[in-house]
């Protein structure tokens, strides 16, 4: 009787309830992410008008969340290959929940930043270790599109906060914003309840009753007799070094790799954070602005989608440059002051390449590491496109400061889609994916990889 591995029958399951249940635990995370570190540039103009903020201020505040979640991509990321996905995850929301509730009690710029910078840590924890729970456990058929559709959820977040900004500022002011940000507290049981961990993580630690429990659960038709469990012994469980993400023909992948998560991140933050204040700047009144920010995460949202399907029929790389190409294209055309109708086009295909294309270069890293070190590969991606995630505000601030034309605002924006496209085509493939005609492992051989 052919035997097989739990890795290999997962990769080969088909959809089911048990897929449709990770999807939404992980949206509902990726949902608040977006709302929580969006809802700063929907409250941005109020907030410097309050607090009499110069443009350098809230930009390095802007940032302060960035920040946040650099440094817990590299401590509460990693720490997951060696605890599990699962206790940074449920406790990551809750803290990141907290905190953000918290700082809509904040009364001076300094409390603010504070608060911020708590939230992205535990946000930051927790947004790679999603990613590469997604990534594993999805079946091989459908992966690409089930991670974009959860990160897709980003820009759904996006749209909820600047619509709750929209809707609240002018009644209540900019704290009731913040306190919204509690309601992930009440999907907490169910994320408890429900929320998986990594089989490649329970297996390389022995934990053989909570991997053959997940088998059941995620591949409940198999006949899991002919299974063929590998359970290494502790000693032999796999480095999860940093070093290892250079190693195994990617010393110049890996660089390239952190280098277009962070022209990406770049964009994105940048865009999302000052788009509201180019846009006054320009002419346009706030509510107009924030209107401009809904159109900017609507594309972002259809792009995300499309970027997942594209993704599977074409490849992550192809789809990358093609949307950082068109990225590059429809911001530059964004400063020819177009009209109304034009205006909207390009705002909804800028978001869709800009915003949109974070959901496919998080795929695209989450494929480019093997199972067992995915969660490390994944979180340093992250904390190093943090840099571009922290230099977008801060950019957006200078350059608000500089108080330049529209159309130098957004060709400045677009140059990091240029850098973008270069380090893509420098990556090259490398096999980490399950293979379907991958052998079962010997009992006593490391834990097994997708690879």
């Amino acid at each position: 009787m052919t035997q097989f591995t739990p890795i290999k029958a997962m990769a080969d399951a088909r959809l089911n309830r048990f897929h449709l249940i990770l999807l939404l635990c992980c949206s509902f995370i990726m949902f608040f992410d977006g709302y929580d570190l969006i809802v700063y540039g929907s409250v941005l103009p109020t907030l410097m008008t309050e607090w009499s903020l110069t443009p350098d201020q809230a930009g390095w505040l802007g940032s302060a969340a960035l920040i946040g979640m650099m440094i817990g991509a590299l401590t509460l990321g990693s720490l997951a290959d060696r605890i599990g996905r699962r206790p940074v995850i449920v406790h990551g929301t809750l803290l990141f929940s907290l905190a953000a509730i918290a700082t809509g009690l904040a009364t001076t710029p300094e409390a603010f930043g504070a608060l911020r910078f708590l939230t992205g840590i535990f946000l930051g924890g927790v947004i790679p270790n999603i990613v590469s729970l997604m990534n594993e456990l999805a079946p091989r058929a459908n992966r690409h599109a089930l991670t974009t559709i959860m990160l897709s959820i980003y820009s759904v977040g996006s749209i909820v906060a600047t619509l709750v900004a929209l809707w609240i500022l002018p009644l209540l002011g900019w704290k009731p914003v913040f306190f919204l940000s509690g309601a992930a507290l009440l999907f907490l049981p169910f994320l408890y309840r429900w929320m998986p961990d990594s089989m490649t993580f329970l297996m390389s630690h022995g934990k053989e009753t909570e991997a053959r429990a997940l088998l059941s659960r995620a591949v409940p038709t198999q006949n899991h007799d002919h299974v063929h469990w590998t359970i290494p012994a502790p000693q032999h469980r796999p480095s999860v070094s940093a070093s290892r993400l250079f190693r195994e023909g990617r010393l110049l992948g890996t660089p390239m790799v952190w280098l277009s998560f962070g022209m990406c991140m770049l964009m994105v933050y940048g865009l999302n954070t000052w788009l509201p204040k180019i846009m006054i700047a320009g002419g346009y009144d706030l509510g107009s602005s924030l209107q401009f920010l809904i159109v900017l995460n609507i594309g972002a949202t259809v792009g995300a989608l499309a970027g997942g399907w594209l993704g599977d029929c074409f490849g992550n790389k192809l789809v990358l440059i093609i949307f950082f190409a068109l990225a590059v294209v429809s911001l530059i055309l964004l400063g020819t002051h177009p009209g109304p109708e034009v205006l909207n086009i390009l705002l909804f295909i800028a978001g869709a390449t800009t915003i949109g294309t974070l959901a496919v270069v998080h795929a695209f890293g989450a494929d480019y590491y093997p199972a067992e070190i995915r969660s490390t590969g994944v979180s340093w991606c992250s904390a190093m496109g943090r840099f571009g995630a922290i230099a977008g505000p801060i950019l957006g601030g200078a350059l608000i400061g500089l108080k330049l034309p529209l159309g130098q605002n957004f060709i400045i924006f677009a140059i990091p889609g240029v850098i973008a496209i270069a380090a893509v085509l420098l990556v090259a493939r490398t096999k980490t994916v399950e293979e379907p005609d991958a052998e079962p492992q010997p009992a006593e051989s490391a834990a097994p990889s997708i690879s």
